[in-house]
């Protein structure tokens, strides 16, 4: 029972530690995040909604002024001075429901005023300098002549003798032809106690207008503030939405309570589960030390490590002893895997050692033919072995002992060749040399013949082949010869050049190297012709020193 008791508290404590730090983080921050985001949304909803009413009041006021301002009629009458009719549709309507509005004056080009209605007194010879900027713009603007819905309109709000207006403020055009020049301007504008009016039905909460910039915030109430400006960017006043705090607390107070709700499901679950997996693991400790000692009871044959006395007393008091001794044995039989390694390593030296050996009696027998080439299948595998050493170090997928037994038998083929030619001190005719063309094909032959070169045989077959096509026995270029051929060609080549041959006397290095740079792109690849001459410059570095310890 102790047993059991330790590891349902255990398994408590653990299922309860992340529900802990869980409900702290929420209180401490997704509470306070949500009531932000909340107030936010809320707030923010009301002034984008009050912003978007705004610009449909304008939109519509927009309207009505090109309705009355870009007609072919009025133009007619603005251009002839026809007070009468300028009067008629101006003055005499658009003060009226449904258009209501609070001031009228109509422009001619001049800039006098033809037409005017006030219901605020005469604004003809006071604080009337700012609507004669806006009539300016309006005249001296380039408008389009293909559409009226792209005919620009002034609007904006606008302070008069202590009056805030909301106005707009139209060209006068001919709809029938709109290239003709302007003819004046009309100028409709709502005093801003009737704009409010306009918005309030679309607001649940009050709105209303205050002519001053600061505001304080009543208790229990949110503000939500919309600052106006006037055509020169000064600030003339403040609208203002009320709406009561009530909605935002009764929501704050819903997600406490489906918080705690949901929180107090969670940890009684999480109770349950504890509870319940505590008991289940109890269970499956105690059957791990019954199936331990059964395991351990029914070990038999040869063991490296005497078995201990394992009695069945108590409970999970000898997994520790049973665990001791598996590791000891484990232990032991690595030691012993270990030593067969290292012999299975030293056989495969031995056997590699016999391979070479094998390898080195065919090169032999060419060197036999051809006496002018000895040593030359092992100074082409140290090159090709330290250029293949320089490419593999920097990336390059290549096996680099195939590489070495690749570059020994790369003249295999050369058995089957008479000695008549290969020692032969004059220039080859075209007859003899197409038959030394061919040895890079016969050592393919003689090494298909042998599973183990599989994958040797095609780098000694490409080994003459030229990136740029130009080589034999195939013809093929570029990325189609095998890595491990170019590698042998340039290594065959240069030495090749540094020695004699019966037709003539071998080539310092200097000039050996001169002659290969030429062919570098056209039969040598030149990564593998720079890890060349990364090799040759290591060798020198590497002689130099030599002889400095020798003297």
């Amino acid at each position: 029972m102790e047993l059991r008791f330790k590891i349902l508290v255990l398994t408590l404590i653990v299922a309860f530690l992340p529900s802990t730090i869980v409900a702290i983080y929420v209180m401490n921050n997704i509470i306070p995040q949500y009531e932000k985001i909340t107030y936010d949304y809320f707030v923010n909803k009301q002034q984008q909604t009050l912003e978007r009413i705004t610009q449909k009041i304008f939109d519509d006021m927009t309207t009505i002024a090109k309705d009355y301002a870009i007609w072919n009629e009025l133009y007619r009458a603005v251009v002839t001075k026809d007070e009468e009719t300028i009067n008629f549709y101006w003055t005499s309507w658009l003060y009226q429901k449904p258009y209501n509005f609070s001031l009228i004056i109509g422009f001619s080009k001049e800039g006098k005023i033809i037409s005017y209605h006030s219901p605020f007194g005469d604004i003809k010879s006071s604080d009337n300098t700012k609507i004669f900027k806006i009539f300016k713009k309006v005249i001296s603007t380039v408008y389009p002549s293909d559409d009226i819905n792209l005919i620009p309109v002034e609007r904006g709000f606008l302070k008069i003798n202590g009056k805030v207006f909301a106005f707009v403020c139209s060209p006068v055009l001919d709809d029938k032809d709109l290239a003709k020049p302007v003819a004046g301007a009309l100028f409709l504008a709502r005093d801003i106690d009737e704009f409010v009016s306009l918005i309030q039905p679309y607001i649940v909460d009050r709105i209303y207008f205050v002519d001053k910039t600061n505001t304080t915030t009543e208790e229990n109430f949110l503000k939500n503030h919309v600052e106006l400006f006037d055509i020169e960017g000064y600030r003339i006043g403040t609208l203002v939405i009320d709406y009561n705090e009530k909605t935002l607390v009764n929501i704050k107070r819903h997600f406490e309570k489906l918080l705690i709700i949901t929180f107090s499901f969670l940890m009684a679950l999480t109770l349950l589960i504890a509870f319940l997996g505590g008991v289940y693991l109890t269970r499956r400790v105690i059957q791990l030390e019954d199936y331990a000692i059964s395991l351990f009871s029914g070990i038999n044959g040869d063991v490296t490590t005497p078995k201990p006395n394992v009695k069945k007393e108590g409970r999970f008091k000898n997994v520790e002893l049973i665990l001791e001794y598996f590791s000891n044995e484990i232990k032991s039989k690595i030691s012993i895997l270990k030593q067969q390694d290292k012999l299975l390593k030293e056989l495969f030296e031995k056997e590699k050692r016999n391979f070479e050996g094998a390898i080195k009696l065919l090169i032999s027998i060419i060197e036999m033919k051809d006496p002018y080439t000895k040593g030359h299948a092992e100074r082409v595998m140290k090159y090709s072995k330290k250029i293949g050493e320089k490419l593999f170090s920097k990336g390059y997928k290549i096996d680099l002992f195939d590489l070495e037994i690749a570059a020994y038998l790369h003249d295999i083929g050369k058995i089957v060749i008479p000695e008549s030619i290969l020692n032969k001190p004059d220039k080859l005719t075209q007859e003899e040399y197409s038959i030394v063309k061919r040895h890079s094909l016969d050592g393919y032959n003689i090494l298909s013949n042998i599973e183990y070169f599989d994958n040797i045989k095609e780098v000694v077959l490409y080994h003459h082949e030229n990136i740029d096509g130009s080589g034999y026995p195939l013809g093929i270029k570029g990325d189609k010869i095998p890595l491990e051929s170019k590698i042998i060609s340039v290594a065959d080549v240069f030495d090749a050049l540094t020695t004699d041959r019966p037709y003539r006397k071998a080539f310092s290095e200097e000039k050996a190297l001169e002659i290969m740079k030429e062919e570098v792109g056209k039969k040598f690849d030149p990564e593998v012709f720079e890890a060349f001459l990364n090799v040759l410059k290591e060798e020198k570095i590497s002689n130099s020193v030599e002889m400095k310890i020798d003297g």
